[in-house]
């Protein structure tokens, strides 16, 4: 994994101590107002840092989480589409295309690597999904840390003072990024420094709506209520941008105006310069005025409207009620009473289907091709399939195998083809322009490719989806095994083509189509066979073979006789009894397909009473036996009976704090165990002698930290602190040597375990 830490303003501020060891000749003083300083690590200094912070909740949709945002453009795969995400509206637009895989939740794979920014604007490279989900699960952010509902207007600029408040410097700052920058450089200890914000300074609402502040106290005050205020003021609303972009997309017509349709002839153009172009579809009658936005005082969009002499009824300030990319629903006050207009937009090039359905609609029959790129006798067929193998031509040893994709880019969905031989010509990008169920129309520059469906079924077909095949379970209870006859791999799912599917134990039986085995997803039998009857719609049918096979399983064969450690001083006294997490014994076996319990005896894990629950304290003294009974989950009664000593140890510290400084010094050690994770285990830690630093480093990233050693009444304490890297912050703090050994240490810290073990490679 690959860090990459954000440096901008460091540079200034190294200028600004220049100024300070070096000015010999003071500027005028001026002596910053209180109400104007910025204090750092003040509540003001972080409501600021609050408003700068990058906002990773606004591509949710794609992370789920508010921690951090992806760094864009970035490509995703939903279903058997391809799709290249450039701008923040294109994450916008994604809401309605994943609400078709509401019921899975691994619809979406990224193409890694990419780069995800969090609310500090420090920068990681993902190289795969667990690496993403990771920081996922790892995300906590406090309520408010992120305000994203105001903004600052840039530029705004900072007065900077030495300590006799004499001017070494004005900063001017272009960015929320800057901005969080300068804040945080503020609180470093080397960076002492006296700012002032230069007022007026101006805020702007998500809605669009800006305030003017002129102080400290006023700024707190606006952000601190920016919240509430732009709750109530953006609800259902769009930005002025928004409202701007999505009136110069395609035309607009009236749906109704006042629960009238009277306006409906009307398309209405709202174009970039200012001016409206309404053309009447039933004269063709061109008529032109003028609009602009604007925000009302009560914060909401505005859209103004003038000149349409011959549609006076439009004119005027209607404000913005409710705002979607494709309607609009306006509201103005004409004449004492209240007139509201829907506006629905109209696109000339608008699909009649989606970029999935298009990808769905594909590997359902085959397709015949015409275009002047390819003589007319190479015109296919064309198989497509889930997996992006396209096959030209029938299976009759002429075949060619090429890919397909379909991706959705910001200028339409796309089939790009790549096939080899005669049909090289048409592997290129084509765009969709028409859409039916059995007919796609594509175009590449000058050319176009047209796809025509044929679903007519021939009977062989249908046969040919099927072959005589085998089926192998285990052995259950009187020598049988379960057999599901209707699984997907003997291919009554996976077949596209009509047919009625039947088994039976005889071939006379299958033959004449009579006693039909019923269950046929639980269908107990010996070693043999059974025969699938398949029948076409009009009748014709082929009988294939189903073997049936049985084989001695062990269910149990990861489970066994483990035994179970834990330090007799956990809980502070020396004992010989301990806490036990009994699940921690079958830890590294699958349960799944299994259900298992502990019990005091075997008597009550045969007779199945008085469980154990976990965590467990021994009731003997240093050594217990204890039993398990491991269960398939679907069949209790076939299980087996495990014996487990669980040991209490003494793991008192024999090490004294010299012992520890001069086991750390030596070699790299590795943290090969954090709370029974080695996520860290990749991280290198070089303690170095005569100093208080230990660089931490992996293939990717350095940390120069620091560590201490202490005596405590309890034993010897190892401190970590200043390290600044994902995951590996989890070690900050005190942690007391429970556990101590030449070439390893086991680390307690409250109820978190961190085990080092040295590596002299």
């Amino acid at each position: 994994m690959k860090v990459k830490i954000n440096k901008l303003l460091l540079f200034s501020f190294f200028v600004f101590l220049t100024f300070f060891a070096c000015q010999e000749e003071a500027s005028d003083v001026n002596n910053p107002e209180d109400q104007e300083v910025i204090q750092p690590d003040s509540q003001l200094a972080r409501a600021m840092s609050y408003v700068t912070a990058n906002d990773g909740s606004y591509d949710n949709i794609l992370d789920n989480s508010d921690c951090f945002s992806i760094e864009l453009p970035v490509t995703i795969i939903v279903g058997d589409v391809t799709i290249v995400i450039e701008t923040i509206e294109n994450i916008e637009g994604l809401e309605e295309m994943f609400e078709m895989y509401e019921d899975d939740e691994d619809f979406l794979d990224f193409v890694f690597p990419i780069t995800i920014i969090f609310n500090d604007y420090t920068e990681v490279i993902i190289e795969n999904q667990d690496q993403l989900e990771d920081f996922i699960e790892d995300c906590e952010i406090e309520e408010n840390e992120v305000v994203e509902c105001v903004d600052f207007v840039y530029p705004i600029s900072f007065s900077v003072f030495n300590s006799s408040f004499n001017i070494v410097d004005t900063v001017t700052i272009e960015s929320d990024e800057a901005l969080f920058s300068f804040l945080e450089n503020l609180e470093e200890e080397e960076n002492i420094l006296i700012v002032s914000l230069n007022y007026p300074v101006t805020l702007e609402y998500v809605n669009g709506a800006t305030i003017e502040v002129n102080s400290n106290q006023e700024l707190a005050e606006a952000i601190e209520t920016a919240e509430e205020d732009c709750e109530d003021n953006g609800e259902d609303q769009c930005e002025v941008e928004d409202v701007e972009m999505y009136l110069q997309e395609c035309y607009w017509i009236v749906e109704t105006y006042n629960g009238d349709d009277h306006l409906q002839n009307f398309a209405f153009h709202f174009l970039e310069d200012g001016t409206i172009n309404v053309i009447n579809g039933v004269t063709a009658q061109y008529i032109d005025g003028n609009w602009n936005t604007s925000i009302s005082n009560e914060g909401y969009v505005e859209i103004v409207i003038s000149d349409l002499d011959e549609i006076e009824e439009m004119n005027g300030s209607w404000i913005v009620y409710e705002c979607d990319e494709d309607e609009l629903v306006l509201k103005q006050e004409i004449d004492g009473q209240l007139v509201v207009v829907e506006l629905e937009q109209e696109c000339e090039d608008d699909l009649d289907c989606t970029a999935q359905e298009i990808a769905l609609n594909l590997q359902e029959c085959k397709w015949w091709m015409g275009t002047s790129l390819l003589s007319p006798n190479y015109s296919g067929p064309l198989f497509f399939y889930e997996d992006g193998i396209v096959n030209v031509g029938y299976d009759n040893g002429n075949q060619l195998t090429g890919t397909w994709e379909i991706v959705l880019g910001n200028t339409g969905v796309f089939l790009i083809l790549d096939l080899p031989g005669n049909y090289e010509a048409i592997s290129v990008e084509w765009r969709v322009v028409e859409c039916e169920e059995d007919r796609i129309t594509f175009v590449f520059d000058e050319e176009e490719l047209v796809l025509e469906q044929e679903c007519e079924v021939q009977e062989d077909e249908v046969f040919d989806c099927f072959e005589d095949f085998e089926l192998v379970e285990c052995l259950g209870e009187n020598n049988e095994a379960e057999f599901n006859l209707s699984a997907n791999t003997i291919g009554l799912i996976d077949c596209q083509y009509n047919f009625t599917p039947s088994f039976h134990v005889s071939l006379a039986d299958a033959e004449a189509n009579v006693s039909a085995i019923i269950q046929t997803e639980s269908y107990w039998s010996v070693s043999g066979e059974v025969y699938l009857r398949i029948e076409s719609d009009s009748g014709n049918f082929e009988i294939f073979t189903v073997y049936l096979n049985t084989e001695e399983c062990n269910y149990f064969e990861c489970f066994g006789n483990y035994d179970l450690t834990v330090c007799d001083q956990e809980d502070g006294v020396a004992d010989g009894f301990g806490v036990f997490d009994l699940n921690l014994i079958f830890d590294n076996c699958p349960n799944d397909d299994v259900v298992y319990y502990f019990y005091s005896t075997i008597v009550d894990a045969e007779t199945e009473v008085d469980a154990l629950l976990s965590p467990f304290v021994n009731t003997i003294a240093y050594q217990q036996t204890i039993y398990s009974r491991v269960a398939l989950a679907g069949n209790p009664n076939v299980y087996e009976i495990f014996s487990h000593t669980l040991i209490v140890e003494d793991c008192s510290v024999s090490c004294s704090e010299e012992d520890v400084d001069g086991f750390l010094v030596e070699c790299i050690w590795n943290a090969v165990n954090y709370n029974g994770s080695d996520n860290l285990m990749n991280w290198n830690f070089d303690f170095e002698p005569n100093s208080q630093i230990v660089v931490i480093y992996n293939d990717t990233s350095t940390i120069d930290a620091t560590w201490s050693t202490s005596q405590s009444d309890d034993g010897v304490v190892v401190t970590f602190s200043n390290i600044s890297g994902p995951n590996i912050q989890a070690i900050i703090g005190d942690w007391l040597v429970v556990e101590c050994e030449e070439d390893r240490l086991q680390l307690h810290r409250g109820d978190d375990i961190l085990v080092l073990e040295q590596n002299c490679e």
